[in-house]
């Protein structure tokens, strides 16, 4: 079975990408506890939006050691905001974060 950030994501709806973000962010919020799973994740093999939704939760809660505790994370120091504005949920009011810095509305 493919993990869900590896999937093909054309076509994907908001509620898609929402739900991505909340799997990822349960990751990374509890990172002691998953530890092993993060150090797992082939950033190669992700789809630009997956690294910047990882971004923005990294960034988010001031994680910013875990580019270095994790070298699998490392180039995600470099990651650039979206071109396309990518709309988790079009209910929220978009706050001024990381996430809009991204073109994330989360």
């Amino acid at each position: 079975m493919t993990e869900i950030y590896y999937e093909d994501q054309t076509g994907w709806s908001n509620e898609d990408y929402l739900y991505l973000h909340r799997y990822l962010h349960r990751w990374f919020f509890y990172y002691k506890k998953y530890e092993d799973i993060i150090l797992s994740i082939d950033l190669n093999r992700v789809s630009k939006e997956t690294k910047v939704l990882i971004y923005c939760i990294i960034k988010y809660y001031h994680y910013e050691f875990m580019f270095t505790k994790y070298k699998n994370l490392q180039s995600l120091e470099n990651t650039e905001p979206l071109t396309e504005k990518l709309i988790l949920d079009d209910r929220t009011k978009q706050a001024d974060d990381i996430y809009k810095v991204m073109n994330v509305v989360y």
